[in-house]
């Protein structure tokens, strides 16, 4: 039964919502919605979002047992929406496809919450898509299955920060299972083998002496997926990333395994431990994407100039051939690209609009999972090409994708807008 409506609470409403689902009986599930947990795809028919398998294992342990032997196997889930004056609530239906499980070849091995009633519906609503999401399961005992669930759908910039200031960054294709302590976990997608992951044994002795910086891990990577004669820079950026991802993880795990081992003798100490995982997680993500982009545009002989002001305070990530030629009157503005680098972009594309005054189009590129077609036509309105790897294209609705453009092809694009300028600065040398 829904429940009678309240007064909306203080403004910041969201931080009231995470009391609320915070404490023993809870864990969290948080990610950001794919083109495939939305409708945001006229195709899809999945009909909700999707369940890691982590969130199966910890939060379904009965569901979970089942699924081993009964066919879609399923299980109703009362669901709340938001809080006070705009909640809502819903019957939702957890099922299991599991025929590849359960032997089927070509068959499914995925759970996704579904019923949520109709296009329009929260959360599923095409325009969801690339939000930041809370699913906060409610489960009393851990022997037993969830019995309710709280969701919140991040309503802009300022909701974004102040969950990942709880939990950390959230990467696109994967997400973060919170557990009642505040420590969040990963529940990768694309990590089965973790070809990357370090072993204690393994780690550079200057390593163990002190946290290795985003550089140096990012070298590393480079060093151990060294650039293959042919490889696509798409396939190139999104390798390096997940194997980054993993070598940071298995430093960090070398650092504070032994701390969380250890007894704390107060709350505070806890909470400076979690607050230094967080922030280090949120200092690697910052700068990650456009790390590897730099190293990328080297190893294709790229010019460019990275981080440098235009105009006032503003300093767009990627300035093509260079600030040099932004700043040189003489040098035509056709000539002149600049490239946004952003995780995510439901709520930040705009950032981009004027950090380069001289650039009447902005390129932004993008790890996001797919935008709704509204979303992509008002970027394309306001002078905005959305740069998306090629393997990721396929989770972006069919009447978008021929007008994103890859990496490889907009390298390729740019390098020609400066032909010749390589060798002339050759010369010069």
């Amino acid at each position: 039964m829904k429940k009678p409506e309240v007064e909306s609470g203080p403004p910041n409403a969201l931080a009231d919502w995470l009391d609320e689902v915070s404490g023993p009986e809870w864990i969290w599930f948080v990610k950001i919605l794919s083109a495939n947990d939305t409708y945001a795809k006229a195709n899809v028919h999945q009909g909700g979002p999707y369940v890691a398998k982590e969130v199966l294992r910890v939060v379904f342990p009965l569901l979970s047992k089942r699924a081993n032997t009964k066919s879609n196997p399923d299980l109703r889930m009362p669901t709340t929406i938001g809080i006070g004056s705009d909640e809502t609530t819903l019957d939702l239906r957890l099922i299991w496809y599991n025929s590849k499980r359960l032997g089927q070849s070509n068959g499914r091995d995925e759970a996704r919450l579904t019923r949520w009633g109709g296009l329009g519906a929260p959360v599923v609503s095409p325009e969801s898509t690339g939000s930041l999401t809370i699913f906060a399961y409610h489960q009393p005992s851990k022997t037993k299955d969830a019995d309710a669930l709280r969701v919140w759908v991040a309503r802009g910039i300022d909701d974004e920060d102040q969950i990942t200031a709880r939990v950390g960054p959230v990467e696109p294709g994967t997400g973060l299972v919170v557990t009642p302590t505040g420590l969040a976990l990963s529940a990768p997608a694309r990590m089965a083998d973790r070809p990357c992951w370090l072993e204690e044994e393994e780690l550079p002795a200057s390593w163990r002496k002190s946290f290795p910086s985003g550089e140096e891990i990012i070298r590393a990577v480079i060093d151990r997926l060294p650039t293959v004669q042919g490889t696509l820079s798409d396939n190139r950026l999104l390798r390096r990333r997940d194997c980054e991802y993993e070598v940071f993880r298995s430093v960090e795990q070398y650092y504070v395994l032994p701390r969380l081992q250890e007894k704390f003798a107060t709350v505070d100490l806890f909470l400076s431990l979690a607050h230094s995982v967080t922030n280090r997680r949120k200092s690697r993500s910052g700068k990650s994407l456009e790390l590897h982009l730099s190293a990328i545009f080297r190893e294709d002989d790229l010019l460019f100039t990275n981080g440098a002001k235009t105009e006032g305070a503003r300093r767009p990530d990627f300035i093509f051939p260079s600030i040099e030629k932004y700043f040189r009157s003489s040098w035509p503005s056709s000539k002149l690209r600049m490239l946004g680098a952003k995780t995510t972009v439901k709520d930040r594309w705009r950032q981009i609009l004027n950090e380069a005054r001289r650039v009447e189009r902005k390129h932004l590129l993008t790890l996001q999972e797919g935008v709704s077609v509204e979303q992509f036509r008002e970027m394309q309105d306001e002078g905005v090409t959305l740069v998306v790897p090629k393997p990721l294209q396929k989770h972006y609705p069919a009447e978008v994708v021929p007008d994103l453009i890859s990496l490889s092809r907009f390298i390729d694009e740019t390098r020609s807008l400066c032909s010749g300028l390589r060798d002339t600065l050759k010369i010069r040398q």
